[in-house]
């Protein structure tokens, strides 16, 4: 086999047809979340994603494929001002699936809903 100089890592292979099981439990919670079609109206109006480089469209992307160090750190970043959730054209709870997040992952968080 020809060795290109560079190898595969098995924690960084994404199976696109199965989503993590921290997004299953969250789905649990927050069914609104599957009908997210990455449109990034969250993204465009987020406070902190000028500065921060994430919004709502990111943290899915991260939960989904099981990217949860990247998660944590871009999840430090949401003020919980609501923004994404009045300019979601499909109505996704976004605060509370951002809270639930931050629950899963034992972030310092405020019982906001």
């Amino acid at each position: 086999m020809t060795e290109f100089g560079f190898s595969i890592h098995d924690d960084l292979m994404i199976d696109h047809d199965r989503p993590s099981p921290a997004y299953e439990t969250i789905l649990e919670k927050v069914p609104s979340i599957s009908m997210c079609i990455s449109c990034g109206s969250c993204a465009g109006t987020c406070i902190s994603s000028y500065q921060s480089g994430s919004g709502f469209r990111k943290f899915i992307m991260l939960l989904r494929n099981g990217m949860y160090d990247q998660l944590e750190i871009a999840l430090e970043y949401c003020q919980f001002c609501g923004k994404c959730s009045l300019v979601c054209p499909r109505g996704i709870n976004t605060r509370k699936a951002i809270l639930e997040m931050k629950k899963y992952f034992n972030q310092k968080c405020n019982d906001i809903v």
